[in-house]
């Protein structure tokens, strides 16, 4: 072959070969686009070695409640336990929808933060404390305190202050109910010692040794404040301000367990509330 047209063959080749090296790149950049690094992603299978979906350009958990598991929800991609309410209706009968849980409305020990002023927690509910101007307004087993009904077992905790008076308790004999000479005696003397005082409410509390059950015991700690009750009406009390509580045997002035210390306990103790 001539030299010249060989040359010239050679110098072709080259040039077509430099131009081809560029073409070829720009090929495989195309065929074989970058994958984005984890938690991007541009499908789904980019994100199963995860066991996670691509939503939105990243890595999730659930795209839709369905892909998560029973009693859980899809939210924001990711698969949460689903709220127990979102409205006190969805809550069974006595709870509230509280921070997406059904709870009580309220505790005992919480009862002035849960309920507020005016209000009352019974039975783990809020409901307005009941108002009164006398005993006589409040049912079984309560008193009129502070314009309020409050439950028997709330009036010897409640704020008062004992006789400043000489009236100590009054003592009964065995399985009896009765005042005798002695007890009138000592019940006229603190009566004319209480009305100088001055009272907002008498509290008689009535107990017994602990011989006997514990129910025919309340029924005679209750007899034995009755009679002083009545005793001080008779002398002019005012029977809406006298209350009695009954604690049985539940409460002994001495724990011994002989003649002295049972004749210590059967008793009717007068506490005065100013």
């Amino acid at each position: 072959m001539d030299p010249l047209i060989r040359s010239l063959l050679d110098c072709a080749l080259r040039s077509s070969r430099a131009m081809l090296l560029p073409l070829l790149g720009l090929l495989a950049l195309t065929a074989c686009p970058s994958q984005p690094n984890y938690p991007e992603c541009k499908n789904d299978t980019a994100c199963k070695a995860h066991a996670q979906i691509c939503v939105n350009g990243f890595c999730r958990q659930c795209r839709e409640d369905a892909q998560c598991k029973v009693g859980q929800s899809c939210v924001n991609g990711g698969c949460f336990a689903k709220p127990e309410c979102s409205a006190e209706i969805a809550c069974a009968a006595g709870l509230v929808c509280r921070d997406n849980k059904c709870a009580p409305e309220c505790s005992a020990a919480t009862s002035a933060s849960d309920c507020g002023a005016g209000r009352k927690c019974m039975d783990s509910r809020c409901v307005a404390d009941e108002e009164c101007s006398g005993d006589d307004e409040c049912g079984s087993g309560k008193a009129c305190v502070d314009a309020h009904c409050r439950a028997q077992g709330q009036l010897a905790a409640s704020e008062g202050a004992k006789l400043s008076c000489t009236a100590g308790p009054i003592f009964f004999a065995y399985d009896d109910a009765s005042l005798d000479a002695r007890a009138r005696e000592a019940l006229t003397a603190a009566w004319q010692c209480i009305t100088h005082e001055g009272f907002r409410r008498i509290i008689l509390s009535g107990s017994t040794d602990e011989r006997g059950t514990t129910e025919y015991n309340l029924a005679l700690g209750s007899r034995r404040a009755e009679v002083v009750r009545k005793y001080f009406v008779g002398l002019g009390g005012d029977g809406r301000k006298l209350r009695t509580v009954s604690f049985g045997k539940e409460k002994p002035a001495d724990v011994a367990h002989d003649e002295g210390a049972w004749a210590r306990n059967r008793r009717v103790e007068i506490e005065l509330q100013k």
